[in-house]
């Protein structure tokens, strides 16, 4: 009887332990713990995605604001097109802050070049272009980095954006700026680049030194035919005595 029992509490600590590992597994993968609520779509094209998969997460700043619902091959560029899925409660304006917003986006707009030389007419048409582009922006600049990091060393791979100082913003279904990406860094590429880079470096000091060699050795030549020409130069000469001069 008592064997039974110790048999049955050990059966129901594996399978609360598997159920653990699982839920874990769930969690990690993303496939579980999903909050967020009402999204908008933006894409990026990457060159290089390694290890990103559908359903990592986006962060801003370490807090997760969507995940990625979808990855595609650009033919064109042969660059990675990456969909995100953003959390639109985190990621925009509320009333106040989109009123503050415009009011930026007006005074930086009225001290450019273009607003300044235009006439009344196409300032009023760039106030009102403005205004309405505002209606539909994110919270994410255009001056916004999107990269693929990595939790850790050997962790997972994610996709890590990093706002930048603009008054420019990306719109809800729009992309971010093809100069604003960065894709996987490889560590067999910045192995072969240090190889390679340490490689050149030496021959690079190999030849400068046989240069210097070779520069000292032509001095040393140079010097020492001056020394014979001097030599040669200050070599006192005998004069014929005058024949009036008894020997």
């Amino acid at each position: 009887m008592k064997t039974r029992t110790v048999e049955l509490a050990v059966g129901i600590f594996v399978i609360l332990f598997a159920a653990g590992l699982f839920l874990l597994a769930m969690r990690v993968s993303g496939l579980a713990g999903s909050t967020m609520g009402e999204s908008y779509n933006l894409t990026a094209k990457i060159d290089n995605i390694s290890g990103l998969k559908e359903r990592a997460k986006v962060t801003i700043s370490g807090v997760k604001v969507g995940q990625v619902s979808d990855i595609q091959l650009d033919p064109m560029s042969h660059r990675a097109v990456v969909t995100i899925a953003m959390d639109k409660s985190l990621t925009t304006f509320d009333t106040e802050q989109l009123k503050q917003v415009e009011g930026y986006a007006m005074d930086d707009l009225k001290y450019s070049y273009d607003y300044t030389e235009a006439s009344p007419e196409q300032q009023k048409a760039m106030e009102k272009q403005l205004i309405d582009n505002m209606k539909n922006i994110t919270t994410i600049d255009q001056d916004a980095y999107i990269k693929v990091a990595t939790n850790g060393i050997i962790g997972e791979k994610y996709l890590k954006i990093e706002p930048g100082g603009a008054f420019t913003y990306i719109p809800q279904g729009g992309s971010f700026p093809d100069t604003q990406t960065q894709g996987t860094v490889e560590i067999e590429d910045l192995v072969n680049k240090f190889i390679t880079g340490s490689s050149q470096s030496k021959s690079a000091t190999a030849e400068t030194t046989a240069s210097e060699g070779t520069a000292t050795e032509n001095t040393s030549f140079v010097t020492e035919a001056d020394e014979t020409t001097n030599d040669v130069a200050i070599a006192p000469t005998v004069q014929d005595e005058p024949s009036f001069i008894d020997e």
